[in-house]
Parts: structure tokens; sequence; C-alpha cells
């Protein structure tokens, strides 16, 4: 047990701001913090330092603080205070370039004023202090770092290591009201199976620092609790908002090697051994304070490893990941017209329009043939288009199958790119129209148009359950259901249609020519065929009827799929 000096800390301990007491230091976490009313300078500015105890029974009798450039070699600033219990020391034969105890009296906190030079440092200033806590002489080394305007970098990230615990530091003057700022540490450089460090803003001001897990795919992120065991234990040590600049540091300490049988998880333990890519996320809180899926994402290029220093400091938090979503929204938005819109209105033209337009000609093929063919082939060319975007996106990999959805979705998803592969190659080698086994063709024709279809429309409702929608649409598989009732109500009218003007039902009471058969050797007499005669009233009602029918499908089906597609670059 010593005292400290009660006058303040000796001017030679500038250097290696260590106090001489004769006695091993016990190595522990720091239960004092450092603030300051800003966390950016300018030349000839002031900064207002507070130290004091992390919590109120966390008190002290002595200390040291000095400024210095972030190499620790070159003492910045001066120092001034009207506080009673500080006192203004020389350090290098500098007058007022550090502060210490003035009296052995405990304190709960002291209060000082640094001023900047009256040039700007290029690089950031690490505010560095020991305390003596009551009379043991243990060195609680705590540091702050206050930036130079000169970088203009909205978001510093820091981290360092000392005794087996991380400390990191966030600080962002680009958080705004009900926002949050997320930093990611992950194997990989995409979402999904990362541990998730989140600064908030909530919309009184108040800032709260959390730990999450986001298990993977599209899934929403989970806290991480005390007792989830997912590597580190995780503290807050300090959360502050001063003119604009929001400051959240936490430490990480005590990682066990778990040995012996372990449990299966859908996320690897933190290790401080470890690098990893640090993924950085903006993005809105609800009204609730909870979190809404990030706007914008960015992969940093430096790695992290835990039980290493470093420091990142970043011009633009704006995401290049959005470069990559680009791929993601056209993948989506693709495959909701394509089969939504234009496979629909293919498959009713082929089967309600082939007695249309008899008499006229596109490329010497039928109406109905050649609009049924060119769209049909433009569907299949955008769903390649739309597949290339999405293994674009996901760089060649495949969702897993621990994530049941997105998994059924790709399944669903490749089988309807199978069918837009096949139905070409068939149409391309199918026998002529006479041909006796033309009618294999046109039944596997169908079936395999069908069940694309079908397919197609099992992917999309699947994928409007992701939890992405769910930060901007609500339940977006009505649209899906509305879309459906349509359709069956459009294909209820074509074959009342169809059935009434056979049938001879009103208002197709179709009148019958009967025109005497004209033999070309012996004359049978009272010979007659039926003609259906195309510029009969009755059969201009019908197509005017079917081409209505038609129109209210595209018009609808377009408006329905537009509020998806809006619904999915919203989200993505």
């Amino acid at each position: 047990m010593i005292q400290s000096y009660p006058d303040g800390a000796p001017i030679n301990t500038c250097s290696s701001m260590m106090p001489f007491h004769g006695v091993n230091s016990r190595p522990c976490q720091s239960n004092y913090v450092i603030e300051a009313n800003k966390y950016q300078y300018s030349s000839d500015d002031t900064i207002q330092i507070i130290v004091r105890g992390a919590t109120s029974s966390n008190l002290f009798k002595g200390i040291l603080l000095v400024a210095k450039d972030s190499s620790g070699q070159n003492i910045l600033g001066s120092w001034s205070s009207t506080d009673s219990s500080v006192l203004v020391i020389s350090c290098f034969g500098t007058s007022s370039t550090s502060i210490t105890h003035a009296s052995s009296t405990t304190k709960s906190q002291i209060q000082a004023t640094w001023s900047s030079p009256s040039s700007v440092a290029q690089e950031n200033v690490v505010i560095k202090s020991f305390a003596i806590v009551y009379q043991t002489s243990i060195p609680l080394v705590d540091t702050t770092t206050i930036n130079s305007q000169v970088s203009g970098a909205p978001l510093n990230l820091k981290w360092t290591y000392l005794d087996g615990i991380t400390t990191v530091v966030i600080v962002t003057n680009n958080l705004g009201t009900s926002q949050w700022l997320g930093i990611g540490l992950s194997l990989d450089d995409q979402m999904g199976d990362d541990h998730v460090f989140v600064c908030q803003r909530l919309n009184d001001d108040t800032i709260q620092l959390q730990r999450f897990i986001n298990p993977g795919g599209y899934s929403s992120p989970t806290i991480a609790t005390a007792d989830s065991n997912y590597g580190g234990i995780f503290k807050v040590t300090r959360v502050a908002l001063n003119n604009g600049m929001v400051y959240c540091e936490f430490t990480l300490s005590n990682f066990t090697t778990t040995t012996g049988r372990r449990r299966k998880r859908s996320i690897s333990i933190l290790s401080q051994n470890t690098q990893y890519r640090i993924l950085t996320a903006v993005g809105q809180l609800d009204s609730s304070s909870s979190l809404v899926q990030h706007s914008s994402v960015t992969v940093q290029t430096k790695m992290m490893q835990l039980n290493q220093p470093g420091t990142i400091a970043l011009i633009n938090i704006e995401g290049s990941e959005n470069d990559r979503k680009i791929f993601l929204r056209a993948h989506g938005i693709i495959m909701l017209f394509i089969w939504m819109l234009f496979v629909s209105t293919g498959i009713f033209i082929a089967r309600y329009f082939k007695q249309s337009w008899p008499k006229i000609k596109l490329c010497d093929k039928p109406v109905w043939f050649a609009v049924h063919r060119l769209i049909m082939i433009f569907a299949a060319i955008m769903t390649l288009i739309a597949f290339a975007a999405i293994l674009k996106y996901k760089h060649g990999t495949w969702i897993s199958q621990n994530l049941s959805r997105e998994f059924a979705h790709s399944i669903s998803g490749v089988l309807v790119v199978g069918a837009a592969i096949i139905q070409p190659m068939m149409a391309l080698f199918r026998c002529h129209p006479d041909h006796q086994h033309r009618f294999i063709f046109n039944y596997v024709h169908a079936m395999v148009g069908i069940g694309a279809l079908i397919f197609s429309i099992a992917a999309i409702f699947l994928a409007t359950l992701f939890t992405m929608f769910d930060f901007v649409m609500y339940k977006p598989w009505r649209i899906l259901v509305a879309w459906a009732s349509v359709e069956f109500a459009v294909l209820i009218g074509f074959e009342y249609l169809k059935i009434s003007y056979s049938k001879n039902w009103l208002p197709f009471n179709v009148k019958i020519k009967i025109e005497p058969l004209k033999p070309y050797g012996r004359d049978n007499g009272t010979q007659t065929k039926l003609v259906d005669d195309p510029s009969s009233p009755q059969n201009i009602l019908k197509e005017r009827l079917k081409i209505f029918l038609l129109t209210l499908h595209i018009l609808i089906v377009f408006g329905l799929s537009s509020m998806l597609a809006y619904g999915t670059w919203q989200a993505s």
C-alpha cells in the first residue's frame, strides 16, 4: 500500500505515463472514462474534458493527463482548468502541456479544458491518462480520441488490445435521430452469420449500444444475450452524443476456448485470433426503436483481428454493397414482370386467340402464333438474365439449407429456369403440325409451360415471405393473392366466352350459313357445310370481349407487378 504524491505527478512521468512507486501493477479493466464535449476540432479550438468513474463507486485520488498524436510521441495543445483539484504542469519544458491532481483528496471526477494547436494535426489526437485508485498503485490507462476536422471522415473505428481485453471505439458524425450504425465482423464479404455491434441514436437522442447476431440470409438480427456464449463478454463502457458526434465504446473480454462436446451453432464463435471482414451498415429505427433494414452496406478491405490494434477512417459509409444490390433488385423485378405479366399473357393468347384475325399474317404466320412466340422467347431470355443477376449477386454460391424459405425459393427458381431453357428447345425441334405425333409435343409443351408458371408463382410467394419485406410492406403476399384472383376471374371469363359461343348461348345466337357443296364429280344434291362467319355481329362481339378481357388482364397485372417490384426495390 502506498500514497500518491499529494501535489501531483512528477514531470518525469510525462514520457512513460506510468507511476514509480516501487510496486508491481495489477492488470485489470479500467473503470474510468474520459469524455469530451466534442470529438472533432479545428485550429485554436477548445474542448472540455471530463475524467470520471464509470459508476459512482469508482473513485480515484491521482491522475496524469496529456494529449498526444496517434503515434504517442508528440504532445499537442495546452491545458487550463478552473477545477481546484486540478494542477496544470509542464512536460518536456513546454508549459501547460499536462494536468495532474492538486491534492490527495478522493475524487469522483475532474474537469479541464484542452486547447488545440494553431496548426491542425493531420492525425487523430489521443488523450491518455493513468489514475491512482485509493492507496494502491494500479496504472489504469484510458484514452479518448479526438479527430482533426481535416480528415472529414464521418466514421472513425478504432480497436485496441491490452491484457486479453479488446476495446472498440466507434465515433461518427453521420448518425441522425432514429438511426443506427452497425459494425459487422464477418468471415466473408457478405451479410449473414456475422457478429454485429450496433450504435443507435434513439428519437430522444439517447445513445444505445447493443450486440447482435445476424443469423444469415434475410433473417432479422437477434440480440446476443450474456448467456448466449457467442464468444467474449460484451460490455458497454461509454456512449455519448456531443454536438452531433455519436460516441460508442465497448470491450470484449474473457474469451474462452470450448473443448469437448459443442452444441450446434448457426454462427461461429467470435475469436480474438481470427481475421474478420468489417461490414458497416446504416439504417433507420422504427417508432418502437427496433432496427429497420439498412439502407447501405460497405465492405471494408482492411481486416480486423481483435488481439491486434487497428484504425479505420471512412469518408463514405454509403455502401459498396449497393453496387452489388442492383443485381438482386434486377433479379426480383425481372422475374416479377416476366412471370406475372408476360408469361400469363402469352398463355392466354395461345389458348383463346387462335381463331382471331384469320386473314392477317405476321412473318407468314398467324397473328396469335407470332405474338405468342415473341412473348415467350423474350420471357425465356429475360429469365436467364435474371438468373445470371442473382448468381452475380451471390458470387455463384448456393443458399444454405438452414434458411428454409430461401432454399425452397432457390429450388423453385431453378425449376423455372430449367423450363425456360427446355421450352424453346422443344419448339425448335417440334414436328410439323400435320405430323401424326404432333399431339405429343402439344401436350408436353403445354404441361411444361403450365408447370413453369406454377413453380414461378411458388417462388414469388416464398420471396414475399422473406424478412426483408417486413420493413417496407405489410404482408406483400396479399398482392400475389390478388394477382391469382384476377387471373382466375379472367380465365373464367375467357372460358365462358368460348363455351357460350360454341353452345349458341345468348348473346351469341350464331346464324348458320348453309352453302351447297360443289362436287367435282357426281352431284350428290343436298350436301351442305357449316361456315363460321368472321364478319357476323356475334363473332365480332366475341372478339371484342376477348380483347377487353386481355386488356383488363394486362392493366391490372401490370399494376400489381409494379407494386411488388417497388417493394422489392425498397426491401433490397
